[in-house]
């Protein structure tokens, strides 16, 4: 029976904290977000933290460039760990857009203290929502947009490769602008065909899955008709889930705690259905999802909850605090 073992506070000090990914490596737990003054803000930079047991957490880099850094991502190696962002630059005078330039960057560490300069990753206005390291090759489902058009948000969404996550080309297109798919995840089934969901601008009620198989040159879609925002895969026994933001107006399943905006679902091919919700509210979601050991999932998230019920007393109303929880699957 699916249960909330605990959930921690990581991170309360009165910013806006979001924008979570977790990952294992060497032995150990890391946790990435983004700390800033509010949701967007110039402020924006890329905290990494570590933990050997979920409980103590240690600060071991802050990560800043000269914009606003935001949503990171890990993709961890054998050798060395990856945390890819995105950055919204200051806006050029003249640029043709309501936004300044978006760059993706890239920072990686061999040992997880000593950390690189964080240097760009592809092209200005592509951003590489979450990369997978692959069989040799990383991977990521990367959205971009036309900046001659002076309309963000008309997005379409292109599969990256490289060899060594630094140096990046383009393979093909999963989605075009037609779907205007965005925040996206890729997964690889035992077959190597790629399981792919894709946030939606088209409508805001709907993500899509695509899939694709060996060389992965071509991609049917499927519309799930589900709201599943920053969507981001884990493996469990064999079973997929999928983990996400989420519309609390949606159907949902029967639980105890009640039902917040940030949920998992089980993943089928071209379906997903609800397994557990989140007890987050207001600004939140953006999770990272891992299973440590068979018949359990830990996720990070960010919430408002302990703000908006008057539990805490918010510094700010863009306040929000960082979470890990522990998943009873069995």
């Amino acid at each position: 029976m699916v249960k909330i073992l605990w959930q921690r506070t990581v991170v309360r000090d009165g910013w806006h904290n979001a924008f979570t990914d977790l990952c294992l490596w060497r032995g150990m737990y890391w946790l990435t977000f983004r700390k800033g003054s509010t949701h967007a803000s110039p402020d924006g930079g890329i905290v990494v933290m570590r933990s050997v047991d979920l409980k103590r957490w240690q600060q071991v880099a802050f990560i800043k460039t000269a914009g606003d850094d935001r949503d990171p991502k890990f993709c961890p190696t054998d050798n060395r760990l990856y945390v890819y962002f995105g950055t919204w630059l200051p806006k050029p005078e003249g640029w043709p857009d309501k936004r300044g330039p978006l760059v993706s960057h890239v920072a990686f560490s061999d040992d997880g203290i000593h950390w690189s300069n964080p240097i760009p990753a592809y092209k200005h206005n592509y951003w590489l929502w979450r990369v997978r390291y692959h069989d040799g090759t990383f991977y990521s489902p990367a959205y971009g947009w036309d900046t001659s058009e002076l309309k963000y948000g008309l997005f379409f969404l292109d599969l990256l490769v490289s060899k060594d996550g630094l140096e990046w080309s383009r393979k093909c297109r999963i989605g075009g602008k037609d779907h205007r798919p965005n925040e996206a995840d890729i997964w690889f089934q035992p077959d190597g065909e790629v399981w792919c969901i894709a946030r939606s601008s088209r409508e805001s009620t709907h993500s899509l899955f695509y899939y694709s198989k060996p060389p992965y040159d071509r991609w049917e879609c499927i519309d799930l008709k589900v709201t599943l925002h920053c969507p981001v895969f884990c493996e469990v026994d064999g079973k997929l889930y999928v983990a996400g933001g989420r519309r609390t107006d949606a159907p949902w399943k029967p639980q105890y705690p009640p039902a917040g905006n940030t949920g998992i679902f089980t993943v089928e091919k071209g379906k997903v259905n609800p397994f557990l919700a989140l007890p987050t509210d207001g600004d939140a979601a953006y999770p990272g999802l891992i299973s440590p050991e068979p018949g359990r999932m830990v996720i990070s998230y960010y919430s408002q909850h302990a703000y908006l019920s008057g539990v805490v007393y918010a510094c700010s109303p863009h306040s929000s605090d960082i979470y890990v929880a522990m998943i009873s699957l069995e």
